[in-house]
C-alpha cells in the first residue's frame, strides 16, 4: 500500500503537459544531457517543502529519501 506525500500531492496539481509546452516553446532543454527543466522543478518544490537552506541539506534530503527517479511524474 502506498501513501501520498505532501511532495506527491503537490506534485498531482501540476500541470506537466502544460509546463513540457512551455519547456519546447521556450527550448529550456535545448542544451541539456541530463538535469531537464521538470527535473529542476522537482528539486525547487522539493527545496521549498523541506525548507533547504543550502544545495548540500537539498543533496542530503535526497538521499535519505528514496532515489529522485522514483517520485511520481519524473521522466
Amino acid at each position: 500500500m502506498s501513501t501520498i506525500t505532501t511532495f506527491h500531492a503537490v506534485l498531482k496539481g501540476l500541470p506537466r503537459a502544460v509546463f513540457n509546452r512551455c519547456v519546447e516553446q521556450h527550448h529550456a532543454d535545448k542544451y541539456c544531457k541530463t538535469f531537464y527543466a521538470w527535473d529542476q522543478l522537482l528539486a525547487m518544490v522539493y527545496a521549498q517543502l523541506s525548507s533547504a537552506s543550502s544545495l548540500r541539506a537539498l543533496e542530503l534530503g535526497f538521499n535519505a529519501s528514496r532515489p529522485i527517479a522514483d517520485l511520481p511524474y519524473s521522466p
